[in-house]
């Protein structure tokens, strides 16, 4: 078994000043920004405050993530806390996504019907669906598809408020009461900015819009957007390969079903280390704080097939341009034209299955 226990065991140690330190410093961040973005002028200064304020929440998704596999700090009830004060500002409310992140894309990634992000369509389904879905679908495969794809396809249909259909027929109180107060805050948030312009707090003769434009909606997009982007590099690349067969699915290995786009180190900070996403879906308990050592030494191993490539412009346009449809059952992606743009998958690939120890994405 590849990356045992034994050898990750030096990685499992949660910090709650490094944890606790993380959360306060982009708070502060976020509150800089807004700042910023709500005062300065003339308004190309503010569309740059608030694209950092959409950078900053992302930021602190990232922390709300990890606290949500209860691996940000070495406490649970603070965990929680944690994670849901910094999911308020991407407006996710914390059980939704323990339920659907935690309990099903790490319990059932690349597993269709099970996982849910973005899951390619065979040609044949493609085909069946009408002509608007099937726009929508083009679009979303295409190089701005990330643009849209989160906002609408994950936010608004599964986190603006618990559904049934998302969450195994049952909707919890949790969920609700989170869900309201995730509304509460971002509805107190928009009362506020309104009430701020016109008490004069963001400078005189400021429209109400304007602070609503800057200090809320353009931000949140921008953060929709980093997600999008975010969890396509995260699971999509010709390499990448999708299952049916559950059976023939537990024959992988985690490491397999993830990707690793190597970005400079500076935005590996900003977003604290979270594109090592191959490490953390093989294990979910090691802390953002120790994903980049994690990573590489997953990469060092000879007996997992990793997939690993320096970001570019070009690259993600390659993948963009080759991940259309999927062939589930010869394991190859293919284009709108029906033609393969992947190699058959390795045997490299499946020759390291996974055991119920893998498995450790954390329910709390």
């Amino acid at each position: 078994m590849s990356f045992t226990r034994d050898e990750t065991s030096i990685f499992y140690g949660r910090s709650l000043v490094r944890g606790v330190g993380m959360f306060l410093i982009d708070c502060v961040l976020l509150c800089l920004c807004t700042w910023l973005a709500l005062t300065v002028s003339p308004w190309p200064l503010q569309a740059v405050f608030s694209f950092l304020m959409g950078t900053v929440i992302a930021s602190l998704f990232a922390i709300g993530h990890d606290a949500a596999h209860d691996s940000l700090t070495p406490h649970r009830g603070l965990n929680r806390l944690v994670g849901t004060i910094a999911f308020l500002p991407s407006m996710h409310p914390y059980s939704l996504w323990v339920k659907l992140h935690n309990l099903r894309h790490h319990m059932w990634t690349n597993l269709r019907g099970k996982d849910d992000v973005w899951v390619p369509l065979s040609p044949e389904e493609y085909a069946a669906l009408p002509a608007v879905s099937r726009g929508l679908y083009r679009f979303y495969r295409s190089v701005c598809g990330p643009l849209l794809y989160y906002l609408i396809e994950f936010w608004w249909k599964k986190f603006s408020w618990p559904t049934r259909k998302h969450h195994d027929g049952v909707v919890k109180t949790e969920y609700v009461v989170d869900t309201l107060v995730t509304w509460a805050f971002a509805i107190g948030w928009i009362a506020t900015l309104v009430h701020g312009a016109g008490a004069g707090w963001f400078g005189e003769g400021r429209p109400w819009w304007n602070a609503v434009l800057y200090g809320a909606l353009l931000p949140f997009f921008i953060w929709n957007v980093y997600s999008g982007v975010s969890i396509y590099l995260h699971h999509t690349h010709p390499k990448i390969v999708w299952y049916r067969d559950e059976a023939e699915w537990r024959q992988v290995s985690k490491a397999n079903t993830a990707v690793h786009a190597v970005f400079p180190r500076w935005v590996q900070r900003t977003f604290h280390f979270i594109q090592e996403h191959t490490a953390h879906h093989l294990r979910p308990s090691i802390p953002i704080y120790h994903l980049a050592e994690a990573q590489a030494c997953l990469e060092r191993k000879d007996d997992v097939d990793v997939v690993v490539y320096e970001w570019s412009a070009a690259r993600h346009a390659d993948i963009a341009r080759r991940c259309k449809l999927y062939d589930y059952d010869a394991k190859r992606w293919l284009d709108f034209n029906g033609r393969y743009t992947s190699p058959s998958p390795s045997r490299k690939r499946v020759a390291t299955p996974f055991s119920p120890d893998v498995l450790e994405a954390v329910a709390t």
